[in-house]
């Protein structure tokens, strides 16, 4: 009976480690490369939006949305330079690409 509670505990002390590993909160650079993924989010998703929309109105959303992209692709590029953490560099890498590949596929210089 006590080494199968002993057991157990030890499992369980062994699942809380691994939980706080995998479950870190982020740090402030992660929270910054974030934070221009969420504006890119938005610009992407109006600029969408925009494409499907009414001729005038589509046009401004559209163009606006254009302007958000590239201001978010220059800021990621400043931010990508200052940038520290394995993870935060790899998180703005990735979000390089993602915005790479819209900008790309919508002709956005």
């Amino acid at each position: 009976m006590g080494k199968a509670f002993l057991v157990i505990l030890l499992i369980a002390i062994a699942g809380f480690f691994i939980y706080k590993q995998a479950h870190r909160p982020a740090t402030a650079e992660e929270l910054a490369v974030k934070g221009v993924e969420d504006r890119f989010s938005a610009a992407s998703n109006k600029f969408i939006s925009a494409a499907g929309g009414g001729l005038s109105a589509g046009l401004d959303e559209a163009e606006s949305a254009v302007v958000e992209v590239q201001r978010v692709r220059a800021e990621l590029g400043r931010l990508r330079k200052t940038l520290t953490e394995d993870k935060a560099i790899a998180l703005a890498d990735a979000l390089k690409a993602k915005v790479d590949e819209f900008c790309r596929k919508n002709d956005i210089r």
